[in-house]
This record gives structure tokens, C-alpha cells and sequence, in this order.
């Protein structure tokens, strides 16, 4: 039996209305008809008016620019526009026939124009000879896969929200697929272009003989000369120990990365990870995060209601100093201040403190440098998708899994560069005529 209870929503327009109100059941099998349960009633209550028309109108601004697209890239490759008589064509358009195109938004119907000769080879942007689907969906179906939906109840699941899903085959293709492209990410070869490496770990539970293990995903990121930023390798270990760290890190320089532009390694202060660091890279320099500093000089403080607040104040405020003369300034002053009142955290923030400064030599990147925040922000987002999951059944799926979010994280980070034809078609009037408002 399923609890009710009541909302009462005042509205000027139409007064007092009660709306009968009942507990969700969020289960994989009633994910769709809860969907559809939230929009009537988002409806009904006049938060979102026309839901329905909102998704089929962005369906058909989506299927009028592909469309668009197709008939411009169409007329560009054969060297003349319908109609036109050119010293240029190469080819005459000859009927149409069409394909269908699913993208997050649904189904489309295109129109392809036929080639009466063959003299060219026609190229589409948007999509590739035979391909049906939207990249963006193929991940989406992967991952739900990797979340523990079977084939059937992905099929149902996409079914229901956008009108179209994939085969068994063609799902256990596409699973085979990121496992081919997990095996290639850990073999290839690494161009040795980095500059700044940053070291972390993600402590996750993973199944191992029927019981459940706590063990550590150590990620590694790679800043280049031009400042872009690559997840280039993770690896599932026991502990940040200094085996297990040198054993990544001489995977690294096996496969390429040898260091020849590598100027620093930042990481937590774990030992481990400062041994392997030094026994690889020995060149490089060793940044000591300061926010995992800042985070343990917090936990250290005796009174924290009564010191916490003024102590992580006053001491972040030491690595917003000018120069490393400035910071050590301020590091002396407040080590002198709260020496007697809190010596337990004191003693702690003072040891390798000097470690936390090494970014003052590298000033136009120290934003990119001090800390390993840059892939903090990655690992929140791979904690945060994979939080759904208790634990892993075994290593392969964990993987699998943490490949497939990598992937997707690293694509959402490329700029999407639309063709200029593309661009002047969302640019036309005609087309922004029929655009949501």
C-alpha cells in the first residue's frame, strides 16, 4: 500500500489547492513512470507549464539542425547548391532516402540526399558512415550497464525516455568496446610532455574472495605546457605505499614519460608517495598540497569550537602571501601566536612545511600547482557517480567503471568546435525563428 499525504500550494491565479502527495519508489524498474508521474504533476501545480511540448519542441530544433547541416555539407562537397548550375559541381543530387539519427533528445528521421553519379564521397560531421546513434547515448548506455542494469531493463529504461534503446549485440559490443579502449589506456605509449604531475588517491570497497576490501584507486593527472589537464593513468591498490606508488610511476616512465620537461610532482604528504617519487623522478620537485595541510592541522586542533575557525583563517591566509619570504613571515608569526595554546597542532603544521612552498618558483602556475585540487575536482566526480554503488563485485567491473567516467569526465573537458557551416545555419534567422524562446 502506498502512504499519502498532502501539499497545500497557494496560488494568486487559482487560490488554495491541495495536491495528494505519495512516497517515490525510485527503483530501476519504475524510473520511467515516476518520470512521467513528476512532470503531470510539476504541470498540474503550475511550476512547469507544457513539459511535453518543451521536449517535443526541442526535438524538432534539433532534427531542423542536423537536417540543415546535412543539405549544407551536402551542397559544399559536390560544389554547387540545388538548382544551381556551377563550372564547380561535381556530382547531381538524385532523390533522398532516409535514415535515422538518436540522440539524447530522441529519434530523427533524415533526409540523405542520393548522388547520381558517385563521383564524390560524402562526409557528414555530425555523424559517420552507418553510425545511428549519438556518442553521448552509447556512453550513457555503457554506464547504465556498469551500474547494474541488464540489457533488457536498459532497453526498457531508454525506451521509455527517448523512444529508442540498443540491441543485446550491439550493447555487448559496445561494453567490449570500452574494454578494449581500458586495455589500449594502459598500455599506449605516454608522450613525455608534462610538465606538472599531480598524485591522489580514492579509497573505494571492492569484493575480493567473498569479503569486502577497503583498497585505494591512486589517480594520477598530467598538466602539459600548454596547461591542458589528462587523467593519464589510475591504478587499483592495496595502500599508498611506497611499492605501490613506484610501481605506477615506473609504468609511466616505461611507456614514455620519462621526465624531460617534468618540474614538479604534487601529492598528500604520505610517505609512500614520496619515497616513489624520489626514486622516479628524482629531479623533479616535491610539492606538498597545502590544503591536505590545512586539513591536518584542522584535525589536530585540541579545542576546535573554540580555535578552529580563527587558526584555519589565519593560516590559510599565510599561502595568499606574495612571495615565499612573505608566507614564511606569516608562517613564524602565527607558529608564535598559537605555539602554547594549541602545541599539538602547531608541532604538526610545522613539520615539512617548507615542502608546501615549492610552488613560489613557478609563479605564473602556482594556481595550477600548490595543491592537488585540480584532481580533487576529478575525484569528487568519480566519487560522486560511484557512490550509488556499495561496493564492487570484483576488480574488473571497478575498472571498467572508473574507465567509462574518465572517459566520459575527459570528453565533457574538449571544447566543442562546431564547423562554421553549422554555425552560420544556427546564426540564419530563419532558423532562430523556430528556436525555444
Amino acid at each position: 500500500m502506498v502512504e499519502r499525504t498532502t501539499l497545500t500550494v497557494n496560488s494568486p491565479a487559482s487560490g488554495t489547492r491541495r495536491y495528494a502527495m505519495r512516497s517515490m519508489n525510485f527503483s530501476k524498474d519504475n524510473l520511467s513512470v515516476q518520470w512521467q508521474y513528476v512532470k503531470r504533476n510539476l504541470s498540474d501545480m503550475g511550476v512547469v507549464y507544457g513539459f511535453d511540448d518543451f521536449e517535443l519542441q526541442a526535438h524538432r530544433v534539433i532534427q531542423k539542425l542536423i537536417q540543415s547541416s546535412v543539405y549544407e555539407e551536402f551542397a559544399l562537397q559536390i560544389g554547387a547548391k540545388r538548382y544551381e548550375h556551377a563550372p564547380s559541381r561535381l556530382d547531381e543530387r538524385q532523390g533522398l532516402y532516409q535514415r535515422s539519427f538518436t540522440t539524447t533528445f530522441g529519434v530523427s528521421r533524415i533526409n540523405i540526399p542520393r548522388l547520381r553519379k558517385n563521383n564524390v564521397k560524402i562526409h557528414y560531421s555530425l555523424f559517420k558512415k552507418y553510425q545511428r546513434r549519438q556518442k553521448k547515448l552509447d556512453n550513457m548506455v555503457v554506464l547504465s550497464m556498469l551500474l547494474g542494469l541488464s540489457v533488457r531493463k536498459q532497453r526498457k529504461f531508454f525506451k521509455s525516455f527517448i523512444g529508442d534503446a540498443v540491441s543485446h549485440t550491439t550493447a555487448s559490443r559496445l561494453l567490449k568496446n570500452l574494454e578494449d579502449g581500458l586495455q589500449e589506456y594502459r598500455t599506449k605509449p605516454i608522450e613525455d610532455k608534462y610538465k606538472y604531475l599531480l598524485i591522489d588517491g580514492l579509497w573505494i570497497h571492492v569484493k575480493d574472495a567473498d569479503k569486502l576490501k577497503d583498497k585505494v584507486i591512486l589517480f594520477v593527472l598530467g598538466i602539459t605546457k600548454d596547461n591542458k589537464k589528462e587523467i593519464i593513468a589510475f591504478k587499483l591498490a592495496k595502500g599508498e605505499t611506497e611499492e605501490e606508488v613506484t610501481a605506477l610511476l615506473n609504468d609511466l616512465y616505461r611507456r614514455g614519460l620519462e621526465g624531460k620537461y617534468l618540474k614538479l610532482i604534487a601529492s598528500d604528504g604520505a610517505k609512500g608517495i614520496r619515497a616513489a617519487i624520489n626514486t622516479v623522478y628524482p629531479y623533479a620537485k616535491w610539492q606538498l598540497c597545502y590544503v591536505h595541510k590545512m586539513r591536518n592541522l584542522s584535525k589536530n586542533i585540541r579545542y576546535k569550537l573554540r580555535h578552529r575557525s580563527k587558526m584555519t583563517k589565519q593560516a590559510s591566509n599565510i599561502y595568499k602571501a606574495e612571495s615565499r619570504a612573505h608566507a614564511i613571515v606569516r608562517f613564524n608569526a602565527f607558529c608564535l601566536k598559537w605555539q602554547d595554546i594549541e602545541p599539538h597542532a602547531i608541532n604538526c603544521f610545522k613539520k615539512d612545511f617548507h615542502e608546501t612552498l615549492h610552488y613560489y618558483d613557478f609563479a605564473d602556475d602556482k594556481n595550477l600547482i600548490s595543491s592537488t585540487n585540480h584532481l580533487e575536482r576529478y575525484l569528487e566526480e568519480v566519487r560522486r557517480r560511484i557512490k550509488i554503488q556499495s561496493y564492487f563485485k570484483n576488480e574488473r567491473s571497478l575498472n571498467l567503471w572508473v574507465y567509462g567516467i574518465i572517459n566520459v569526465l575527459q570528453q565533457e573537458q574538449q571544447p566543442d568546435v562546431m564547423p562554421k557551416h553549422i554555425v552560420a545555419i544556427i546564426r540564419d534567422p530563419k532558423y532562430k525563428s523556430v528556436q525555444l524562446s
